[in-house]
C-alpha cells in the first residue's frame, strides 16, 4: 500500500485500518469444497480460507496490507456468476486468521504460506491472481514462483522503484515513533503491523528483484489518486510505467478519480479486467 510522505499521519493511515477495528470474512453460502469457510493450519498459523464456485480457472484474491477477505465482498460473487471459482483467506494476522510470530515477517513467508494454502485446499490451477496493494507485490513473487499463476491482474500493487529516493525510509522513522500507541490500543495488530513496517525495506529490495515471465499476462490497474503527494504520485506513475513498457503480454490502465482502494471505488473496472484476464488465460490453455 501507499506510503504518506507527510510526517504528522498516523500510523493507522499507513495500514488502512482504524485502531481496535476489524471487518468481518466475506460471508459463503454451503460449502461446496473442502476449504469452503475453512480453517487451515500453515506453519503454526491458522488461516481462514473460502473457496468457492465452479469452473476451470481459479481466481484468487490477494488483499492489501491491513485488509481481510472482506474486501472482495462486492467483487467476487461477480466472478463466480460467469463460471470460475473464487479463493479467498485472511492472511495470518488478519481478519479470523491468527499468526505465529516465532517466525521472521517476510513476503516470502507470505507467499509460502498462500502456495501452501492452495495445495491444501487442492487448487490444481490455472489461477488468476487478483492482487491489491501489498497483495500485488505477493501476487508477482508467487507467480515467479508457482506454474498454476497463469494471469496477473493487479490493483494500485507493489512492483519495482514505486518508492523514491529516502522515502521508505523517512515513513519508516515515522511508523517507529507510532509503535507504542499501536501496542497500547491494538495489540492484535501491533503483532503483524510492526514486522511489516519493519520488513519493508527488504520486501521493497524483494521485489526490486523479481523476474516474471515475459510472457504471463498481465493487467496493471493504477490508482489516479493512489499516493498523498504529487511527487510520490510521479514516481508511483513512473514505476509502473517502466513495468509494462516494451513487454506485449502486459496492459496498463489508468483508474480515473480512483484512491488506493480501487477495488472500493471503480469495481466495474476491476471485474471486467478480471473476466478479461479470466477468457485470456482460458485462450491460451486450449491452443
Amino acid at each position: 500500500m501507499p506510503l504518506p510522505t507527510v510526517n504528522r499521519i498516523a500510523f493507522v493511515c499507513l495500514i488502512g485500518v482504524p485502531l481496535g477495528s476489524c471487518a468481518p470474512p466475506l460471508a459463503a453460502p454451503a460449502a461446496t469444497h473442502a476449504c469452503s469457510r475453512a480453517v487451515r493450519a500453515v506453519d503454526g498459523n491458522q488461516l481462514w480460507v473460502d473457496q468457492d464456485g465452479a469452473g476451470e480457472v481459479t481466481v484468487a484474491f490477494e488483499a492489501g496490507f491491513g485488509n481481510d477477505s472482506s474486501v472482495w465482498a462486492e467483487i467476487a460473487p461477480q466472478i463466480r456468476a460467469v463460471g470460475a471459482q473464487t479463493f479467498v483467506y485472511d492472511r495470518a494476522g488478519m481478519g479470523k486468521s491468527t499468526i505465529d510470530t516465532s517466525a521472521p515477517y517476510s513476503i516470502d513467508n507470505d507467499v509460502h504460506i498462500l502456495r501452501t494454502l492452495w495445495t491444501s485446499c487442492a487448487v490444481t490451477g490455472p489461477i488468476v491472481m487478483v492482487g491489491h496493494s501489498y497483495g500485488g507485490g505477493m501476487s508477482l513473487l508467487a507467480a515467479a514462483q508457482d506454474p498454476r499463476v497463469r494471469g496477473l491482474v493487479l490493483l494500485d500493487g507493489l512492483v519495482a522503484k514505486v518508492y523514491g529516493s529516502g522515502q521508505l525510509e523517512n515513513n519508516l522513522a515515522t511508523m517507529r515513533a507510532q509503535y507504542d500507541e499501536i501496542r497500547r490500543k491494538a495489540p492484535a495488530l501491533a503483532k503483524v503491523a510492526i514486522p511489516w513496517a519493519e520488513a519493508l525495506p527488504a520486501t521493497m529490495k524483494r521485489l526490486d528483484e523479481v523476474r516474471v515471465s515475459p510472457d504471463l499476462p498481465i493487467i496493471d490497474i493504477v490508482a489516479e489518486h493512489g499516493q498523498s503527494t504529487a511527487e510520490a504520485a510521479r514516481v508511483w506513475r513512473d514505476a509502473h510505467v517502466e513495468f509494462t513498457a516494451n513487454h506485449p503480454a502486459r496492459e496498463s490502465i489508468l483508474a480515473a478519480g480512483s484512491s488506493h482502494k480501487v477495488m472500493a471505488d471503480q469495481p466495474a473496472l476491476v471485474v471486467d479486467a478480471i473476466l478479461r484476464m479470466i477468457d485470456r488465460v482460458k485462450a491460451t490453455r486450449r491452443r
